[in-house]
């Protein structure tokens, strides 16, 4: 399990929460990650193995459709689809995505200090269905990214929601959700009514 159990609490303080989330490394779970885009026609749905190794390192393998796999470690992020030559780059040459993957991987570290450094955190719901809410404080990265969504129970987190300053938005669902069956329509909503293990109105 990625995620340790969260201690239940009637109004969740953020910095506990994210303090919470920590376990020792390596973490490894499965994800499905769904895609919803502008430029597509459909949700682009993927699937692999997401890891944290620490500070600073991470890694995301896609199995389905396509093989790729993603590894960040000592400031540089390496991407290989398939067979081809990996393409690398040096996160210094992009601070935003620096201050976006630092407050990720904090987040997965439960380093609330850290997160609360490039991030405002919000949070509601209780400890046995909460949502966390991660704001960029940084300008740039604000030009990019919107916020950081997560959404968990007392088992750990269940969603975390990437959304684009453009309004595009990744969705993964992870430990539990990982295998399970999409909602119909597979809609943005839909989609966040099941990661908030709530019933649809």
């Amino acid at each position: 399990m990625l995620l340790p159990c969260l201690a239940a609490a009637a109004d969740p303080d953020p910095q506990a929460l994210v303090a919470g989330l920590a376990r020792p490394v390596p973490a490894r779970t499965a994800y499905t990650e769904v895609r919803f885009a502008q430029m597509l026609d459909r949700p682009l749905v993927v699937r692999g193995e997401l890891e944290y190794l620490g500070p600073g390192k991470l890694g995301k393998r896609v199995d389905t459709p396509y093989k790729e796999q993603t590894t960040i470690a000592d400031g540089q992020v390496s991407v290989q689809r398939g067979t081809r030559k990996p393409r690398e780059i040096g996160l210094g040459q992009v601070p935003e995505l620096e201050g976006f993957l630092r407050g990720f991987s904090a987040l997965l570290g439960g380093d609330a200090a850290v997160l609360a450094q490039d991030f405002t955190l919000t949070t509601r719901g209780t400890a046995q269905r909460w949502h966390l809410s991660l704001v960029p404080k940084d300008a740039r990265l604000k030009r990019r990214v919107a916020s950081i969504e997560v959404d968990g129970d007392d088992a750990g987190a269940r969603c975390f929601g990437i959304v684009d300053a453009d309004g595009d938005a990744n969705i993964l669902l992870v430990e539990a959700l990982a295998s399970a069956e999409l909602p119909k329509p597979l809609t943005r909503r839909n989609l966040e009514i099941t990661c908030a293990g709530t019933a649809a109105k």
